[in-house]
């Protein structure tokens, strides 16, 4: 049922919808006919539509029936369509039409009551006229009582208004509104001081109130200006940032200056008060504000000096505190303490910095709270060459957190007082300041540069005092009362300028600080009720401690973080650097100085502070690191940064110079200040090296068998000053690969080096006293050429990290300098990382910050530089070639001694090698022991190379001291042979190489006669010299060479048989050596 009703209802709007479209297409078919009459008309009887119209000639045309006529017809055709078209519009319109004759009547109807009413209002206005122009004294009266009442009632108004003025400027100061509570408290003063109200004695407490009120309110707005200037305000976190971990720059600023207007970095977004726009801070900076402010305001450039700032009381205004600032300076504008506060903010500007520093101090503390107070229990057990352990860097890092942190606030701060300038330039440009001729009353604007003299004062204060150690550093923090009592005793006069205590460095007692403060505090209430009323408790005291004499070029040092040290620099310069980078940014164009002129204090004070204080410091850590009775005994941690050990001053000097490096790249423009002092360093460790070397290889004095000559140093050291040895050693490829042709060259040069080491013996012997028996000598010595190496090495890795070193022409000629780089440029064996640990120098170089420990050098600094490094490689190479030749000095002493003072004339055989042979053995033994684990491979290797050569050299040469031999006697000698050959294969590392054949083949030669060797030499050929042949018939003769031999000897002389068969062989001896020419 309910479908087909439905149906229905959409068949009855159908037939609707219908019946409408059908009107609506006769009414257009009506239109359409009228339209069509109106074209024919337009066509064919144009002319009956013009104004001037006559219509009788066209009555005559139609009834002409002429061809000259109008065609009657047509024209009654023409009038039939058009009453149609018109019937048509007619039917389709008449509903309209009779409603408009009914409203049109209605209208005629109104009308002429319109104009019954105004005749009537005329008359009466007549009647009105009539009776205000006559006089009646009655009225006036009236008039004058009622312009009296409306005067009380007004007054009453604002009587009543004045009432809840306390109460809106109590709501408004607690919102913090001060720019509408400034407005409302300024006309209701300027209200109060009109003449018709100066006479209600109900208003005199309430202007007295509002009096006071001005007062505290001036005072209020200038601390809260103090608060968000300085930073005290945590909506003012947003301004600042805390250190993060391995930072390089200060944040980007929040506000920016183009010729001198300041604009923000900002998205503004629609607002209807152009003048108070909403924005967004946090797209802008790299910093979030402060959790309790949801919204950040702030203001529009203002180029027009009469625009103003108007303020929004539904939004909290501290949320964007360049936008509150504005708001307290056109607050003091208003009040017309815009002047003193310009003063009182320049007189606290010391003052407030310092506390800002002082709550740094506290904060960064409180973040590394664990490390300060190892610090603290650590104190006294600090190496002062520690400086990369992990403890220094750990202080290092408290030290970054405290200068970025610092500067990041210090930073805001100049930005605030930027700020703060711009807003009062603004201000004094305006009409009603421009026309104040009272000078109290002008607005004297500070200038940037007594901002920035107490900053650039805190900033020499932490440099100063983190770089330079003073007397007050060596007052003892856990008992200051002893320290003190030890400084009174000392009667030396003190020098004035430096601090004797520092009240920060003193332990705070909370409760004695409290009660102070509470003491304090309710003194100055009852002195002055009415600037405290308002003023916030934590900061009355702030308000009256400002020192106008103060000195703002010294300010009291801060509590400590870390030691004060000069290699502080290296950490304190980076934020310092960056932080006067910004202040350039900041600088006012109004400021009669260039950018140069704020940060040529830094200079000032590096060259006179901390350049000396650098140079004191370095020069006695040299002092301490080669002067002390261990300096050149070996390192306990060498083992962190070598395989072989180093001496402790080598390892003290190359952290310093390490330092020192860091420092030159910290510091670049003072490269050539550091160059020197570098430089300086190794000329005097050169010197110290030179001393050691020249103790260790000094004769001993205390020794009997050392002669009293001039010479006082050992028979090795004079060798290895002969230039003959020293240029062959000099060659000797000692470091080279062990292959065939080095092989050769080796055994070459030690052929050579034999030769002239028993040129300067000849036949001489050398004495004990002559030759370095003190064990611990030879490891100082071959100590001293490690550390030598490794300590060139690690300068040419700092020089090579920079520019390639270049060979120069100081006092080396160019090949021999060449020469030098290229041996030490082979050094393998050295473990040349850098003085901290192997994640530190991979850290290092992820940051790209390896080159901070090069030492860039150019011109004729490098030059100096190359050519000292030459001399330290040039005493590391006498050191081993005294170690060298040493080792074979012993050998020829005792060798010596076993031949001259040995026994080989025995009637029984023997079953051990002589003494001496067993004493050198043991000799050797020992001096191997004493280098071995103080040499590199290639070097201890060096220094045993060729003694066998020697030996066999020695031992065939010294034959000529024994006479009296014997079978048994060759036997002992064969023993002292196979003895010597023995113990040197079991020291070095290649026994193989280890042969004394040639010695004992020629002692043996003994046993076979006179008469079977030259049988020998004529079938064989010879193996020895000529020399050594004539000695071995002298010993099988028993012929002495000490005889006198002058006489030339022939076949016809007859002397004893001995000395006749004696010549005879050596004559045949002459003529068999000369065919083997």
């Amino acid at each position: 049922m309910s479908n087909y009703n439905d149906g229905n209802r959409y068949e009855d709007w159908g037939a609707l919808y219908s019946e409408e479209n059908d009107d609506r297409s006769v009414q257009n078919d009506s239109f359409r006919e009228m339209e069509t009459v109106m074209r024919q008309i337009k066509d064919k009887w144009d002319f009956m539509t013009n104004e001037d119209f006559n219509p009788v000639p066209l009555a005559l045309e139609l009834l002409d029936g002429s061809s000259l006529g109008k065609d009657y017809g047509a024209f009654k055709q023409m009038k039939s369509n058009l009453d149609k078209a018109l019937q048509y519009i007619v039917d389709d319109y008449y509903q309209g039409f009779n409603s408009s004759i009914g409203t049109f009547g209605g209208v005629i109807h109104n009308i002429g009551d319109s104009q019954e009413r105004v005749r009537d209002m005329k008359t009466q206005l007549k009647l009105c006229k009539e009776s205000l122009m006559s006089k009646r004294s009655d009225l006036l009266q009236l008039w004058f009582r009622s312009q009296q009442y409306k005067e009380m009632i007004r007054i009453l108004d604002q009587i009543e208004e004045f009432k809840e003025t306390p109460e809106k400027l109590e709501v408004l100061l607690r919102e913090k509104h001060f720019l509408t509570a400034s407005n409302m408290l300024l006309d209701a003063i300027k209200t109060l001081g009109k003449k018709e109200m100066i006479g209600i004695g109900a208003l005199s407490d309430l202007r007295r109130y509002l009096k006071a009120q001005q007062s505290s309110l001036h005072e209020l707005l200038i601390e809260e200006l103090h608060n968000h200037l300085y930073l005290k305000n945590s909506y003012c976190d947003s301004r600042w940032v805390k250190y993060t971990k391995d930072q390089k720059s200060l944040p980007s600023s929040l506000m920016e200056w183009h010729s001198g207007k300041e604009t923000r970095k900002i998205d503004y977004t629609s607002s209807k008060n152009k003048k108070n726009l909403q924005v967004n801070t946090a797209l802008a900076t790299s910093t979030q504000l402060s959790p309790k402010s949801p919204k950040a305001f702030s203001t529009i450039n203002i180029i027009d000096e009469d625009e103003r700032i108007t303020e929004n009381i539904d939004i909290n205004p501290e949320t964007d505190s360049f936008y509150y600032m504005e708001i307290l300076m056109e607050s003091l504008a208003i009040l017309g303490k815009l002047p003193q506060a310009l003063e009182t903010i320049t007189q606290r500007i010391p003052i407030e910095l310092y506390q800002l520093v002082d709550k740094t101090v506290v904060e960064v503390e409180e973040r590394n709270s664990e490390v300060v107070s190892q610090k603290s229990r650590n104190n006294d057990i600090i190496d002062i060459f520690a400086l990369d352990s992990p403890e220094n860097d750990s202080q290092m890092e408290i030290l970054r957190d405290l200068l970025w942190t610092i500067y990041s606030k210090l930073d805001a701060v100049l930005q605030g007082h930027r700020f703060i300038l711009d807003i009062v330039e603004r201000i004094s440009k305006r009409p009603e300041h421009t026309k104040v001729t009272d000078e109290s009353q002008k607005i004297k604007v500070y200038s940037f540069v007594e901002i920035w003299k107490p900053i650039q004062s805190e900033v020499r204060t932490l440099l100063r005092d983190y770089i330079t150690e003073d007397e007050r550093e060596s007052i003892s923090e856990n008992n200051p009362e002893a320290s003190i009592q030890d400084m009174i005793k000392d009667k030396r006069i003190r020098d004035s300028s430096k601090q004797l205590f520092r009240f920060g460095d003193s332990v705070s007692d909370k409760e004695l600080d409290k009660q102070y403060e509470k003491d304090v505090s309710t003194v100055l209430k009852e002195s002055l009720p009415e600037v405290f009323t308002k003023v916030p408790d934590e900061r009355q005291l702030s308000v009256f401690v400002v020192d106008r004499f103060a000195n703002t070029n010294m300010t009291a040092g801060h509590r400590l973080v870390v030691r004060p040290d000069a290699f502080n620099v290296s950490v304190l310069f980076k934020p310092t650097l960056a932080f006067l980078d910004k202040v350039k940014t900041i600088i006012p164009p109004s400021a009669h100085h260039s950018s140069a002129d704020f940060t040529t204090f830094l200079d000032d004070f590096v060259f006179n502070v901390f350049l000396p204080q650098i140079g004191d410091k370095i020069f006695e850590l040299f002092r301490q690191a080669t002067t002390g009775s261990d300096a050149f005994q070996e390192d306990p941690n060498y083992k962190t940064y070598s395989t072989l050990p180093v001496v402790k001053s080598a390892s003290s000097l190359m952290m310093i110079i390490e330092s020192l490096c860091a420092m030159l790249h910290t510091m670049a423009s003072h490269k050539e200040e550091y160059s020197k002092m570098i430089i300086t360093l190794l000329t005097r460790y050169y010197v110290k090296c030179f001393e050691q070397y020249q103790a260790i290889v000094s004769k001993n004095k205390g020794d009997a068998n050392v002669k009293d000559d001039a010479n006082n140093q050992g028979i090795s050291a004079i060798w290895v000053q002969q230039d003959q040895l020293s240029e062959v050693l000099g060659q000797y490829p000692y470091l080279a690969e062990n292959s065939v042709r080095n092989r050769r060259k080796r055994k070459m040069f030690c052929d050579k080096e034999t030769r002239i080491e028993m040129n300067f013996k000849k036949n001489r012997e050398i004495s004990i006293g002559q030759l370095i028996t003190e064990n611990k000598k030879l490891t100082a010595l071959a100590n001293l050429y490690h550390s030598l190496k490794w300590f060139v090495a690690k300068i040419w890795e700092l020089r090579g990290r920079d520019s390639k070193p270049k060979p120069t022409s100081s006092k080396m000629d160019d090949g021999n300098l060449a020469k030098l780089n290229r041996r030490w440029s082979l050094y393998g064996d050295v473990n040349v990382s850098v003085h901290v640990n192997a994640k530190d120098n991979e850290k290092k170089k992820e940051n790209g910050d390896d080159k901070e420990s090069s030492l860039p050098l150019t011109g004729e600094m490098a030059n100096r530089f190359d050519a000292l490094l030459a001399t330290f490689q040039q005493l590391a190479e006498q050191s081993l070639f005294t170690l060298r030749i040493e080792l074979r000095c012993h050998t020829l002493h005792y060798i010596d001694k076993a031949m001259r003072e040995g026994n080989y004339q025995l009637e029984y055989e023997a079953y051990e090698p002589d003494p001496f042979v067993l004493t050198l053995n043991t000799d050797v033994v020992k001096y191997d022991e004493s280098i071995v684990s103080h040499l590199p491979t290639k070097e201890h290797k060096f220094v045993f190379e060729g003694l066998d050569t020697l030996m066999e050299h020695a031992l065939v040469n010294n034959a000529i001291y024994t006479r009296n031999l014997n079978t048994n006697g060759v036997m002992k000698m064969t023993r002292n042979i196979l003895a010597l050959q023995q113990n040197l294969k079991n020291i070095v590392e290649t026994p193989g190489e280890i042969s004394l054949e040639r010695a004992r083949r020629y002692y043996e030669m003994f046993n076979m006669g006179p008469v079977n060797m030259l049988n020998q030499i004529r079938e064989q050929g010879a193996i020895f010299s000529f020399e050594e042949y004539k000695t071995m018939l002298e010993i099988m003769y028993k012929i002495d060479p000490a005889e006198d031999q002058s006489a030339p000897i022939t076949r016809h002389d007859s002397p004893s048989s001995n000395r006749r068969l004696y010549n005879e062989n050596l004559l045949e001896l002459n003529e068999l050596m000369l065919d083997f020419l």
